[in-house]
């Protein structure tokens, strides 16, 4: 299993979500798709949509308050974070789904 990242973007949105007890049925579909991510992130489930600037992978997930979206790509440098490794996972975002 991959070790998972998140960028300032993605963990105040995460943190907003975790307190209010209203919206962590959406925490918890988002916390679904992040951990089938880190557990297979080859998987073509986990990359269901690609983009190329930035190169990420997109996962749709409906929850309870929309389509919200995930953004994460593979890290690929050993040397690009402190705490993650080339094969980790790292969330560029995570956010409802434009529309």
């Amino acid at each position: 299993m991959a070790d998972l990242g998140l960028s300032q973007e993605a963990l105040e949105v995460y943190q907003e979500l975790e307190p209010d007890q209203g919206r962590w049925g959406s925490l918890d579909a988002l916390e679904a798709v992040m951990d089938a991510v880190a557990a297979d992130p080859g998987h073509r489930t986990n990359r269901q949509r690609r983009f190329q600037d930035p190169p990420c992978f997109a996962v749709p997930v409906a929850t309870p308050d929309g389509d919200w979206i995930v953004l994460w790509r593979e890290v690929t440098d050993n040397r690009e974070f402190d705490d993650l490794s080339a094969g980790d996972v790292f969330v560029l975002h995570l956010g409802p789904l434009p529309g």
